[in-house]
């Protein structure tokens, strides 16, 4: 059933599709009238052939013969050939005894009703003449062993024959179903995108905490839409986090890393709402912004261009001259990728980004912070290492199981770590409600020890969790760069 309500639009499609074949079909094939006139065929008693019996295969051979053609042709104004096409004979009927009767149907079809009964009349006509030797002396037709009487003159059709639009238009509907049946099964076979909550579990072989349905301005639902099904399943997040993960995390603040496997996976969107969620209780959040290659959340909380995590990390500013208030979101503290430089990406070294957290530890109850996608930039591993918990992001539009699962895999090479999963880009329950996801454990162990807590199964459908572009013109990327550029707030040593 799962299955059926995933591809319940690409279903209903092809069953529309079957439906239009069908009546394509009646349409494009022409219209035919079928009449039938019946004639008795039996041993002529003037004959004395006494025992004989007429051979009905071959009177059928007869009634569509090129002599009979010819003399209907003739009187229906048109060829033998034409009219060969059209002419057919059959025998019906049984006899008293149960035996079969010497009852010959003669049958022509036409494109009106009332053609096809002058057809198959003249036809009779022509075929009982022929027989019955009309054309001949009484002295002949007496020795002509066999005597053809008509039996029920040719039929006004009342319509056309073939298959009815009531008997094809059900058939067209169900193979077009069972044609996208097998469609949909030839697509899900081939769809190697993570699907919903339960096959995000098995790839990263660690619980997922929610299921973020798609909703209109994903980077801010707690400002736009604070009571819809997003925002209800970051609290839930946050309630999963708060419960069973943060309590066994001691000395001073959490340090969450959020990161995706792959760009577009949804981490930025995920990490601004989780950090807002976390605050809205009254903790206090620092929400930092360590994705120097895709840097937007500036734009997302209208910060203008001002020194943040790579000048902290350089030793140029504090933490306090970092980290600025959210205005409209109270405990919550923003820290920006900052001012990058070519020798920005050096600064991702152990020491420093363990003197940095230790430092927002001490300052906030949660650390929230954005990673680059973990299998394009090797500095989030660095950043994992640092870290007490990586929630892994997927997208169940386009992230893949591949993806997933190779991310994980690059996590827990840095160590026993606890990893949780978040899955965006799900459709919205029908009731608008957000689905909890159902926790089943008193706490969360490292890696492969956690349990399985599944988030909601939904399809995947619907645009959320992009990427902006990074804001302002402050932001330039290491690639483009001068290579005598240097960071002037970097120690000069010998080997720099």
């Amino acid at each position: 059933m799962k299955f059926l309500r995933k591809y319940v639009l690409w279903l209903i499609a092809a069953t529309l599709a079957g439906i239009a074949g069908a009546l394509l079909i009646h349409v494009s094939l022409p219209a035919h009238y079928v009449s039938t006139a019946e004639v008795d065929v039996e041993p002529n008693i003037a004959a004395l052939n006494i025992g004989y019996s007429p051979n009905m295969v071959t009177e059928q051979q007869v009634a569509t013969s090129g002599v009979v053609l010819a003399d209907a042709a003739r009187a229906l104004g048109t060829t033998p050939s034409a009219l060969a096409n059209d002419l057919s004979a059959t025998v019906s009927g049984t006899s008293a005894t149960g035996g079969t009767a010497n009852v010959l149907s003669i049958n022509c079809a036409m494109p009106t009703a009332a053609g096809a009964q002058r057809c198959a009349a003249a036809a009779t006509a022509a075929y009982t003449a022929f027989r019955n030797d009309a054309n001949q002396p009484k002295n002949t037709q007496a020795h002509d062993p066999v005597h053809v009487t008509l039996l029920t003159a040719a039929s006004l059709p009342t319509a056309p024959t073939g298959v009815h639009l009531r008997i094809l238009l059900p058939i067209g509907a169900v193979l077009g179903l069972l044609l996208g049946i097998g469609a949909a099964y030839v697509r899900d076979y081939f769809d190697h995108r993570v699907r919903d909550s339960a096959d995000l579990e098995r790839c990263l072989d660690a619980p997922v905490l929610a299921a973020i349905p798609v909703v209109r301005h994903s980077q801010d639902v707690f400002t736009r839409r604070p009571l819809s099904a997003a925002a209800e399943s970051y609290r839930y997040l946050r309630e999963h986090l708060n419960s069973q993960v943060a309590a066994s995390v001691p000395d001073g603040g959490v340090v969450l890393l959020v990161a995706g496997a792959q760009a577009d996976d949804g981490c930025t969107n995920a990490a601004a709402n989780l950090a807002v969620a976390l605050a809205e209780p009254g903790a206090k959040v620092l929400l930092v912004e360590a994705d120097l290659w895709h840097p937007s959340l500036g734009a997302v909380f209208d910060a203008s261009r001002r020194p943040g995590w790579s000048d902290l990390l350089a030793g140029r500013v504090s933490l306090d001259e970092a980290a600025i208030p959210v205005p409209r979101v109270p405990g919550l503290r923003l820290v920006t990728a900052g001012y990058v430089t070519a020798r920005s990406v050096e600064i991702f070294q152990d020491a420093r980004l363990a003197r940095a957290f230790q430092g927002m530890r001490a300052q906030a109850d949660f650390v929230v912070v954005v990673g680059a996608p973990v299998l394009e930039i090797s500095h989030t591993i660095a950043l994992a290492r640092a870290s007490d918990i990586v929630v892994v992001v997927a997208d169940a539009r386009h992230t893949t199981r591949e993806a997933a699962s190779a991310a994980a895999q690059e996590i827990r090479a840095t160590g026993p770590r606890t990893i949780v999963g978040v899955l965006t880009g799900v459709s919205a329950p029908a009731n608008g409600q957000a689905q909890p996801a159902r926790a089943h454990a008193e706490s969360l162990a490292p890696a492969s020890e956690a349990p399985a807590i599944l988030a909601g199964v939904v399809p995947p459908r619907g645009p959320n969790g992009k990427h902006r572009e990074p804001f302002g013109a402050a932001h330039v990327y290491p690639g483009q760069l001068n290579e005598k550029e240097t960071d002037p707030g970097d120690d000069p040593g010998p080997g720099k």
